[in-house]
């Protein structure tokens, strides 16, 4: 069986996170980087890795599915070009409200016209973040919720933690719940030979951090994480007669790109073989957009790559 062939279409971000998860995956492989025309920056000869580096999808030969990967205000033109050359796209546009239905309505409409297949919303917000909080309340239909976003930019450095023995550098965060409790969270760069559990307990003995809950968490490099990553909090709460109540809660870190760029790989996966029109995105199988119903989603076992 051979692996699947993919494009990367944009080589932003995204595109270099898309690189990196199918370089790291058995069952996919490259078969190109395709830049898009407003891309100033040259994408470097090593970053195809056995792939091409091209101008346009139609010189990579054939290919399974390709990962749109440039602006969402270029998704719309790359992905009719791309249906309309009858390429299976996956995408993660972040349109919202109406803009985002009209999208994907555009989408099903060339796909199903063009008999080729495409999968929107494979990405993190919009995409799985909101289906997660859509699964919390089909748990607790009678609640409330509670959703906020905070980045690592937001946390500060801090002395008491920078100052522990095998400590290179730290940050430090709080997260405040619907109900004024507080989480803090202390991210740590270790020195080289740093003991994590003994810098864990420097810094949870230190009064600075007495009284609050903390999380001391390793990072790889403190100045790369406050740059990138992105943090959620989702808190549901059931209320009505009756108890005791039920109460679900999801506090996230995370680079959203590189959960982005593993999210499309995983549906380019999960593409129907010779399929026709628009599926969206689903951890747990694709749901159809367009065309004859194709029952509770498709996700195969395995396809046939001869």
């Amino acid at each position: 069986m051979r692996p699947l062939r993919l494009a990367i279409v944009g080589w932003g971000r995204l595109g270099r996170a898309c690189a990196s998860v199918v370089h790291e995956a058995t069952d996919v492989a490259l078969a190109g980087i395709v830049q898009a025309p407003f891309e100033e920056a040259a994408v470097p000869r090593n970053a195809a890795s056995g792939g091409a580096c091209v101008g346009h999808v139609s010189e990579l030969g054939a290919i399974d599915a390709a990962l749109v990967c440039v602006p969402t205000e270029a998704v719309p033109g790359v992905a009719q070009e791309l249906l309309q050359a009858r390429v299976p796209i996956i995408e993660c546009a972040s349109f919202e409200g109406d803009a985002l239905a009209r999208h994907h309505q555009e989408i099903a409409h060339a796909a199903w016209r063009h008999r080729v297949a495409a999968v929107v919303g494979a990405g993190w917000d919009p995409g799985l973040l909101a289906q997660l909080q859509r699964l919390f309340e089909q748990l607790i239909p009678k609640g409330r919720s509670h959703l906020s976003r905070h980045v690592a930019t937001a946390a500060h450095h801090t002395a008491a933690a920078e100052g522990a023995p095998g400590v290179k550098a730290a940050l430090c965060s709080e997260l405040h719940d619907a109900h004024g409790r507080v989480q803090r969270y202390v991210y740590v760069q270790l020195t080289p030979g740093g003991d994590l559990a003994a810098v864990r307990r420097h810094i949870e003995s230190d009064p600075v951090f007495a009284g609050v809950p903390t999380q001391v968490l390793p990072v790889d490099d403190v100045a790369a994480f406050e740059r990138d990553q992105q943090g959620v909090f989702i808190e549901r709460l059931g209320e009505g007669a009756g108890g005791p109540h039920a109460s679900l809660v999801l506090e996230a870190r995370c680079d959203p790109t590189m959960f982005t760029a593993r999210l499309m790989v995983d549906a380019a996966r999960a593409l129907p073989p010779q399929g026709r029109g628009a599926w969206r995105y689903s951890p747990f199988g694709l749901l159809p957009l367009s065309g004859p119903s194709l029952g509770n989603g498709h996700r195969p076992a395995a396809r046939s790559r001869t």
